[in-house]
């Protein structure tokens, strides 16, 4: 197990959050190498980022994702899922038919991981970073290719996705909403695509002004993040880590 595999990087966030004091760790030169480590010569943009956020438009928002899609945080993990998390998804989705939209799918790896076990199932993605493995284009898809196994992606905001009500039948939304300017929004427009299950992730967090992390939304705690939801008949999970909740409609 790599260093920077999500289980790893788990456990040294509680450390962080609930061990270091305040003080240490809102400091700048305390958890810069920390950061260094992560994200490499982009670590720049992790220092200022809390900062510029609230005045940063949606182009400015997805060059600053585009640079650190190779930071070797990212490129040595293929999930922010953990395997708890993971686990749970696939199991939920075992035997499902119809669709699948993964929103904010980054590489498509749990989109990959489900067809591995459902070859059956139709999968999209939809990202604010585009896709580089691009293999073809259908209608206004295109298609990602890995090995022969293939989803449908496009580029787009979660705060305004370009497809119908009731589009697809299960909408997984995994450590994506601590991103998002207005994750309320973010969440009605889960909900308003998904016909049948939907399933969100994020992680359990303190927030702090240096965080390993783009996140500008934390939720420290299950009831915080039940607040957030806002649904009562829904199932709410801490997965090791992971904040997990499952709604049926």
């Amino acid at each position: 197990m790599h260093l920077l595999d999500r289980d790893i990087t788990l456990f040294i966030n509680f450390v962080l959050d609930n061990i270091l004091p305040p003080i240490f760790r809102d400091c700048k030169y305390i958890m810069y190498p920390i950061m260094r480590f992560a994200y490499g010569r982009e670590t720049k943009l992790l220092l200022e980022f809390k900062e510029k956020f609230p005045f940063m438009n949606d182009a400015e928002l997805a060059e600053y994702y585009s640079r650190i899609v190779n930071a070797p945080i990212n490129t040595r993990r293929e999930t922010d899922l953990n395997i708890a998390s993971l686990n749970w998804i696939i199991k939920s989705i075992n035997n499902a038919k119809g669709s699948v939209l993964d929103a904010a799918c980054g590489r498509g790896y749990l989109l990959f991981k489900i067809l591995e076990s459902n070859p059956g199932v139709e999968c999209y993605g939809i990202d604010i970073v585009r896709q580089k493995e691009i293999h073809s284009t259908c209608d206004n898809w295109a298609v990602v290719d890995r090995g022969g196994t293939q989803y449908k992606f496009q580029t787009g905001d979660m705060m305004k996705l370009p497809f119908q009500d009731n589009s697809f039948d299960i909408v997984l939304c995994t450590h994506a909403l601590e991103h998002i300017r207005d994750p309320q929004k973010a969440l009605k427009e889960l909900i308003r695509v998904c016909r049948k299950r939907l399933i969100i992730v994020v992680p359990k967090q303190r927030e702090y002004k240096y965080t390993v992390d783009f996140h500008v939304n934390f939720f420290p705690y299950l009831y915080s993040f039940k607040r957030f939801i806002g649904i009562e008949n829904a199932v709410y999970l801490n997965l090791k880590g992971d904040l997990l909740c499952c709604i049926d409609f």
